[in-house]
């Protein structure tokens, strides 16, 4: 039985095909196999996607850079099929589902989740079909997703917002990363806990997704969808990143949240005047798959990724939710969630208080980036 949604579903909801997905796309080396059949059916998206793939990719300091690539080698090595997923021990244990619940969350904040929710899981969120296999040998491309798993264990991890704010630079991506790698073995050992009591369980982490994470998070209770297309919540903002352990084991879901996010997103509209790339809308939503949201320009978002050697992330930095997790901060988020018009006020508090997003400082190890910002700021 599904909670109470947080968003507005117009007929049904449409799945997603993970090769349409736009770091999928990318990915595809011209010429091929896969590259031709994929064109074939999508020659509406040929042109733009050549256009990105001609543009010379950042790479950063070439002190720096090497550490990032380290953080991805461990990711990918994370998502192997074997780590991720595997047969249930043959024998069930038997556990109530209030202590199976209690248990996890317990778990999960021990090996060091910030927010853990429970939820239903929604086929209509389940990837149709494998789009990015990384080279794994058990993941072929194309190949029909078949997940039939009841619930979902949603586990998030803060970013820290000071490097956030550094972005788009090599030290906010490293900051990714390392939550990434954090989440990928917080929710490899609970899949394979899972397992050992005899239940399915798959973990579903950034190099090996079989679901969509955030509306999934969602629907368990955790936030609530943001104008930058990217999840608030009550307690870190936008600024987290999130992993997902998909099960038959009988839990107990937790209750959607309110935190006002429509109405807030609805009257800030800084995320949008801050993004490099103008991916994401100044006006209302629309209705993409089913769901009514905010529609953001992927394709824009990801060439500002090649362009800038990282993920980006200003939209995240910009956010007045983003902001150190001091007692003034978590006053103001949750006057923000109660009152009217909140979307107006904090919006313009962070304006006359912080002015237009600017980097912010990083640390001294990682090398001086203000060449990145230069070449952001050239893109505005």
């Amino acid at each position: 039985m599904l909670s109470k949604q947080r968003y507005a579903v117009i007929g049904g909801i449409e799945r997603y095909d993970e090769r349409d997905n736009i770091q999928a796309r990318g990915q595809l080396q011209p010429g091929s196999e896969s590259f031709l059949e994929f064109y074939k059916r999508h020659p509406e998206w040929e042109a733009r996607d050549n256009e990105i793939r001609a543009v010379p990719e950042f790479t950063g300091s070439h002190l720096d850079h090497p550490f990032f690539l380290q953080e991805i080698i461990n990711v990918m090595k994370n998502g192997a099929e074997g780590l991720v997923d595997g047969p249930p021990a043959p024998s069930k244990t038997i556990i109530s589902p209030e202590r199976a619940t209690e248990k996890l969350k317990g778990f999960a904040r021990f090996l060091g989740a910030d927010l853990v929710r429970i939820g239903p899981l929604n086929p209509a969120f389940v990837y149709t079909h494998i789009g990015k296999t990384h080279g794994d040998p058990a993941r072929t491309y194309g190949a029909p997703i078949r997940l039939t798993h009841q619930h979902t264990v949603s586990i998030a991890i803060g970013l820290d917002p000071s490097l956030m704010k550094a972005g788009p630079t090599l030290p906010m991506a490293a900051e990714v990363m390392k939550v990434y790698n954090r989440l990928a073995m917080i929710s490899t050992f609970l899949a394979g806990y899972i397992r050992s009591l005899g239940y399915p369980a798959r973990a579903h982490i950034v190099s090996n997704y079989q679901i969509l994470c955030v509306p999934v998070a969602i629907d368990a209770g955790m936030g609530e969808l943001g104008r930058h297309g990217i999840m608030l919540t009550r307690e870190l903002g936008s600024a987290l990143k999130l992993t997902t352990v998909t099960t038959d084991l009988p839990l107990l879901y937790d209750p959607p949240t309110d935190i006002g996010v429509d109405a807030f997103c609805k009257d800030c509209k800084i995320c949008a005047e801050s993004c490099p790339s103008a991916a994401i809308p100044f006006g209302d939503k629309k209705v993409v798959r089913g769901v009514e949201k905010w529609a953001i320009t992927s394709e824009a978002c990801f060439k500002t990724w090649r362009e800038t050697g990282t993920d980006c992330g200003v939209c995240v930095a910009s956010c007045p939710w983003t902001k150190p997790r001091t007692g003034l901060h978590r006053l103001a988020a949750a006057l923000a969630t109660r009152k009217k018009k909140a979307g107006w006020w904090m919006s313009r508090a962070e304006k006359l208080f912080y002015g237009k997003f600017q980097p912010g400082k990083v640390p001294s190890y990682f090398e001086e980036p203000e060449p990145v910002w230069k070449k952001y700021k050239s893109l505005r």
